[in-house]
């Protein structure tokens, strides 16, 4: 069968740049398979991603698309309807003011008729498990919430191929586990080309194909227990295993004769199940889980240093859209604590966190830093941003300066310290991140 993506050495070189981020690349996608791509930041994953629809035409050599060249602009739109794209942040391609009218915007460009974009927008948003959703506005939506209609758009295009770029990296464990079965079911059902371009390795063990890069290239090309063994150059590429393959493989150290290519949690204990039957003798028994005390943490009673009291936020009240996002929250923090907040999508942890350094201000009941409710006063909550910093689920919506140093130098500029002292910060904080001085003089942007 042709292959729905043929890639001839492509060659890319971003604007402005020397050095090409993919480098003479040959690949070849079969149709209906389901192709997962690994590869740590800056490998070029994205940027692969993006040249499979058109976003972006090779410096050097070609794409062909269902045998259609994507440097062809008369072939553009047959291009993008046969590969559907999804982005890594939702806000990128959300763009109506209702979900289900957002999702139906595809169709709706493609020709689809009324009666059979119904049928898609319905039957999309239930398999994201976005239905009950349908009439919400999307900027109400969580980032999840948001990744899962980004998602139905384009599964109600219908395309032969959809491309995902890191789509569940917003995503609760139990919304990526779906979307993944989501995209898989598509593939196996319905004929779609698959290519998953992800950091999580649990993602890839469904898939028929994992690809791996590194700089540009293509460093690992096979079926996911082929790919898998070579631990060593997955770690070399900062890059992690699976965790069954993690567990064999300490298990083989220890002795036991066990196969490294079982990857799903049912072949890893069958794989376990069957060496400890032919074991001459049993393993050791493990300690009683009561008698270890390593998760045993004394607790001392301190002064909070952020308190919480019967907090609640309603967006949109008064409105049809409106929403209670967090209702009776009461929490104390302590100085020097490491507090970790879990929960599913729209669970309301960034409504939340978004408390605490008067972003957002309480419906009803308060926030208080050392002592002091943060929304007494303008000076109060001004003065409490230097005290809390937050970062954001998608870096972008806080860069916004020429330069990397000006970027991080915006903060201490505000708190009108010295030149000296501004200088020292950057350099030190820059330092604590990893980021390069060489970089101080580009875009964050970028």
């Amino acid at each position: 069968m042709e292959p729905i993506i043929k890639i001839e050495h492509l060659s890319y070189t971003y604007p402005g740049e020397t050095e090409p981020s993919l480098k003479d690349l040959n690949l070849e996608i079969g149709t209906g398979t389901f192709v997962a791509v690994l590869g740590h930041n800056g490998s070029g994953k994205s940027t692969l991603a993006k040249h499979l629809n058109a976003i972006l035409l090779p410096t050097e050599g070609r794409v062909l698309v269902d045998g259609i060249d994507t440097a062809d602009e008369q072939q553009l739109l047959r291009v993008r309807g046969t590969v559907g794209m999804v982005f890594q942040n939702p806000d990128n391609q959300i763009v109506a003011n209702v979900v289900e009218d957002d999702v139906a915007f595809a169709p709706e460009n493609l020709g689809v008729p009324p009666e059979e974009i119904r049928r898609r927008v319905d039957a999309a948003l239930k398999q994201v498990g976005m239905y009950e959703f349908r009439m919400h506005a999307p900027h109400l939506l969580s980032g999840g919430q948001k990744q899962r209609v980004a998602i139905a758009g384009v599964i109600a295009m219908e395309p032969k191929c959809i491309v995902l770029d890191e789509p569940t990296a917003m995503l609760d464990p139990a919304g990526r586990r779906e979307v993944v079965e989501t995209v898989t079911r598509l593939c196996r059902e319905k004929g779609i080309t698959v290519v998953l371009i992800t950091h999580h390795m649990n993602e890839c063990i469904g898939a028929d194909r994992v690809i791996v890069m590194s700089n540009g290239v293509i460093v690992a090309d096979g079926a996911p227990k082929d790919v898998f063994r070579q631990s060593a150059l997955l770690r070399r590429e900062g890059l992690t295993v699976p965790v069954t393959t993690e567990l064999l493989e300490q298990l083989s150290a220890a002795g036991m004769a066990l196969p490294l290519d079982a990857l799903t949690v049912d072949a890893c204990a069958d794989a376990i199940a069957g060496a400890l039957a032919g074991a001459p003798q049993p393993l050791e028994a493990f300690p009683d889980v009561g008698s270890l005390n390593v998760l045993k943490k004394e607790s001392t009673a301190m002064t909070p240093i952020i308190r919480a009291e019967e907090l609640r936020h309603v967006y949109s009240a008064g409105t049809p859209f409106e929403k209670v996002a967090i209702d009776s929250v009461n929490l104390d923090i302590a100085a020097g604590e490491f507090v970790g907040i879990i929960g599913h999508t729209g669970s309301g942890k960034s409504t939340f966190i978004q408390h605490l350094n008067g972003l957002l201000k309480p419906t009803s009941g308060t926030v208080c830093f050392d002592g002091g409710d943060i929304a007494r006063s303008k000076e109060a909550t001004r003065d409490v941003r230097f005290q809390v910093g937050l970062v954001f689920q998608y870096p972008e919506y806080q860069l916004f300066e020429e330069t990397v140093y000006r970027d991080i130098a915006f903060g201490p500029k505000n708190m009108k310290l010295s030149v000296q002292e501004i200088d020292e910060r950057v350099r030190e904080a820059a330092r604590f991140v990893g980021v390069g001085e060489e970089l101080f003089e580009r875009s964050p942007l970028e």
